[in-house]
């Protein structure tokens, strides 16, 4: 009888014991679940979605939400329902949104978002393929076509596009991109505005 009294006090210790070290666990959890969803937040509003987005701004959104995301543009240029608009960042990065009514729609009065242009080396597709990767890299996981060409102040920049995928990558002539355009799948029309 003293044996098996002895035994239940030693089992009651042991699983006394170890509640504390669950409880602790648990909160580690908590924490770590917690660190995840900032990482992913973080991570999402840099992240290039071909076809969708570029960080928060949507394509076929109210161009409306931007400027209340990025703030007042630093430049801005519209006519006939159409406007570009151009936020700046430290270290020479921009922002360029390119935006359209449609006129007589019962929305016209909602400026909708076409297409979406970064020269941030923060915001990178899913495979980590952005601003500073070479076009080797990137034709791994796109199927390119050469579309337009602008000058820079370095020379010529080459746009590559991916229109099944509906994004669209700058190249200078070291073969290093230095712009990503994120634009609607097969729309040829947006695909190859010049947003510079």
């Amino acid at each position: 009888m003293m044996k098996n009294t002895i035994l239940l006090l030693c089992c009651a210790a042991l699983f006394a014991c170890k509640q504390p070290a669950q409880k602790q666990n648990s909160a580690d959890t908590t924490a770590q679940t917690a660190d995840t969803a900032k990482a992913k937040t973080a991570i999402t509003n840099k992240l290039i979605t071909p076809g969708r987005s570029i960080g928060d701004i949507v394509l076929s959104g109210d161009v409306a939400n931007v400027s209340q995301l990025l703030g007042r543009p630093d430049s801005s240029d519209a006519a006939m329902g159409s406007s570009l608009m151009v936020w700046h960042k430290a270290g020479g990065y921009r922002t360029s949104v390119f935006a359209h009514r449609k006129m007589g729609d019962k929305d016209e009065i909602i400026s909708r978002i076409q297409k979406v242009l970064v020269n941030s080396p923060e915001y990178k597709t899913a495979e980590g393929l952005g601003v500073g990767s070479s076009l080797d890299e990137i034709k791994k996981s796109y199927n390119l076509k050469p579309t337009s060409d602008y000058q820079n102040k370095t020379g010529k920049v080459q746009v590559y596009t991916d229109l099944d995928k509906g994004i669209s990558f700058e190249i200078d002539a070291t073969g290093k991109c230095v712009g990503v355009v994120v634009h609607q799948l097969h729309d040829t029309s947006v695909a190859y505005l010049n947003m510079h």
